[in-house]
């Protein structure tokens, strides 16, 4: 292993520079710009790879039934294999897209730089530093002549930023993979190999008024105060998630809550003005679900509460409709191969190991909840995702591309 930690340390400035090329690439997600460029080029990697590869397109319909913006922002994602014979093979996944930019950046978030350890740019951390560190894996091996312990699948997958349905769910669903394990390039990183996320529940609420001048405000009925009400009768409810019956208790030994926020989106009409009272107020609703709940039982209980407040206001007026569902997902740290990944992290590492399960939602579930692979999620070690001045560590990213070599000699046995 020396030689090809040697290859990797050595080959630090390649690495930074492969991250960057894909950071300059703006695959920004909604609405899903630059898909078929960032896919061709690493199609182009993989091949030079000496790996096979397919790019998959969704087929339009298909992609519309969840963007309505499809046609003009295709979705497609890619498959690369590295078949060696061997009995076992795991699957890599790693998603393309990134967050829209806001904020003021110390730097253009599409023109990636490096000060000190740091490589700063729009999905350095989340999750481009990934794809980096698997490919460049990879290629150690092969400058080297070691062959992997097992075959290696890899998809690099589209929208996981907006839910996943059309980039990993749709390779998960549609046959393409074929895998033993899988490891999701998120999710984990340092000391924490993940092993699971929480699920989530998207609800959006329209609370319908009737327009009316504001020189005569009881002519009509002012959505925005009934959103008011509504918000303020399902708090109790809210403040119940904290209850102790309601906690989960991570592999860490770490207390955890369901949560529920109110509003990340909320707006009117375009006919809104200062001197109207408002027709409707939309906004929306993020249930966290914890992996010892039910997402089915969280929705019920949730759309019940809301319904209860309506009932007891004959103005109150709402539909409700969910925009995204994801199950929470949990692997047993117990099993033979979230072991058999901790071993080769402590080996980098050279430090205990920890199982974790992220508050966040990745696309692992997919494969593992959907695909029933026993599974782990793991990547290099960032700051700012989603926020301003995103960055990872260049010598974590270093450090991460070694693990994932580690693991791809030394296999699961």
């Amino acid at each position: 292993m020396e030689q090809i930690y040697n290859y990797i340390e050595k080959g630090k400035a390649k690495l930074c520079d492969s991250l960057k090329e894909l950071v300059r690439i703006p695959t920004v997600n909604p609405p899903g710009t630059n898909y078929a460029e960032i896919v061709q080029l690493l199609q182009e990697r993989c091949e030079t790879l000496g790996m096979s590869t397919k790019i998959v397109p969704v087929p339009q319909a298909e992609a519309q039934s969840v963007v309505p913006h499809a046609d003009d922002y295709p979705r497609m994602n890619l498959i690369a294999r590295w078949d060696v014979g061997a009995e076992k093979t795991v699957h890599f996944n790693a998603h393309y897209d990134v967050v829209p930019v806001s904020g003021d950046w110390r730097f253009d978030p599409f023109k990636p730089e490096i000060v000190g350890d740091w490589l700063y740019g729009r999905g350095a951390d989340d999750m481009k530093d990934s794809i980096a560190a698997l490919l460049f894996a990879i290629a150690a091996l092969q400058e080297n002549g070691a062959q992997p312990a097992f075959n290696i699948e890899c998809s690099l997958t589209c929208d996981e930023e907006t839910g996943g349905e059309l980039g990993a769910g749709y390779v998960a669903r549609n046959g393409l993979v074929q895998a033993d394990y899988v490891v999701n390039c998120e999710g984990g990183s340092v000391l924490n190999v993940g092993v699971g996320h929480n699920g989530v529940l998207w609800l959006e609420v329209k609370v319908h008024g009737k327009a009316a001048h504001a020189a005569n405000p009881d002519k009509g009925l002012n959505a925005f105060e009934k959103a008011a009400a509504l918000v303020t009768g399902i708090e109790p409810l809210k403040q119940g998630l904290k209850a102790s019956d309601r906690v989960f208790k991570t592999f860490s030994g770490d207390d955890r809550y369901p949560t529920l926020n109110i509003g990340g989106i909320f707006h009117g009409t375009e006919g809104d003005k200062v001197n109207t009272v408002p027709a409707q107020t939309t906004f929306s609703i993020d249930r966290r679900i914890l992996p010892n709940e039910r997402l089915s039982t969280a929705e019920a209980e949730l759309r019940g509460a809301i319904q209860e407040v309506c009932q007891s206001d004959a103005e109150l007026k709402v539909d409700v409709a969910s925009m995204l569902k994801i199950d929470p997902c949990v692997v047993e740290p117990e099993h033979h191969f979230p072991q058999a990944f901790a071993r080769a992290v402590r080996s980098i590492r050279r430090q205990p190991i920890k199982f974790s399960t992220t508050s966040g939602f990745t696309d692992l579930h997919f494969f593992v909840e959907e695909g029933g692979l026993p599974g782990v999620g793991y990547g290099p070690n960032g700051q700012g995702a989603h926020g301003i001045n995103e960055r990872v560590s260049v010598s974590d990213l270093v450090k991460t591309t070694k693990v994932y070599a580690t693991f791809m000699v030394k296999g699961i046995s």
